[in-house]
């Protein structure tokens, strides 16, 4: 059988019974072997551009996985300690500084000093005002070792050994400030005599509280 066209044709079989029959594919316009390979070349055409295809889909999705497992992970600030400052290395964490105290305790003692009469242990009336405002800056201050000083005149005190009156003039003192609340054993009586004099010998006669 044969035809016009190419592409409604894929041969021809010669031949009859008993001679066996041939198939003949065709060529030129009117053979069915130019159209056959013609759709076998277009198959492999759409074959190779979807094998690559796949293949750029592949390298792609391979790189954005490199790119992903190397992009370095955030990481938290690693905290940094605080330097010492002057507090912490100077005294103790809570300790008082010990020239505040001071300063503290001779401003009460300045305006309220604590005076005695002479060749006498016990203080001038208004004495017990003086030691509880002094008790409440112990309190509020507690720590340093205090060391409450008696004083004598240089002259005027008749009671013989000057330095025994004065150590009995602050341990009157320290009596005092327990019985207002400073605990005791925190304090020391310490009887200076009349090595320490002042202006006056009304003003020589007192007790002073030294810290440290």
């Amino acid at each position: 059988m044969t035809g016009g066209g190419g592409g409604l044709h894929r041969g021809r079989v010669t031949g009859g019974p008993g001679t066996g029959a041939h198939w003949w594919g065709g060529r030129g316009p009117a053979g069915g072997g130019t159209h056959a390979a013609r759709v076998g070349g277009r198959r492999g055409v759409l074959l190779i551009a979807l094998l690559a295809v796949l293949l750029l889909g592949g390298v792609a999705a391979a790189v954005a996985l490199t790119r992903t497992s190397n992009t370095p992970s955030p990481t938290a600030a690693s905290p940094v300690a605080p330097a010492p400052g002057p507090s912490t290395t100077s005294r103790a964490a809570g300790a008082p500084d010990v020239a505040v105290l001071q300063q503290t305790i001779d401003e009460v003692l300045v305006a309220t000093p604590l005076r005695f009469p002479a060749d006498s242990a016990t203080p001038n009336p208004g004495a017990d005002d003086v030691v509880d405002r002094l008790a409440a800056v112990l309190e509020a201050s507690p720590g340093p070792a205090v060391t409450v000083e008696g004083h004598t005149a240089p002259t005027g005190e008749d009671s013989g050994d000057a330095r025994v009156l004065s150590q009995q003039r602050a341990e009157d003192v320290v009596r005092r400030l327990e019985a207002a609340g400073v605990p005791a054993g925190s304090l020391t009586a310490v009887g200076v005599g009349p090595r320490d004099p002042l202006g006056s010998l009304e003003a020589s006669r007192r007790v002073e509280l030294r810290v440290g």
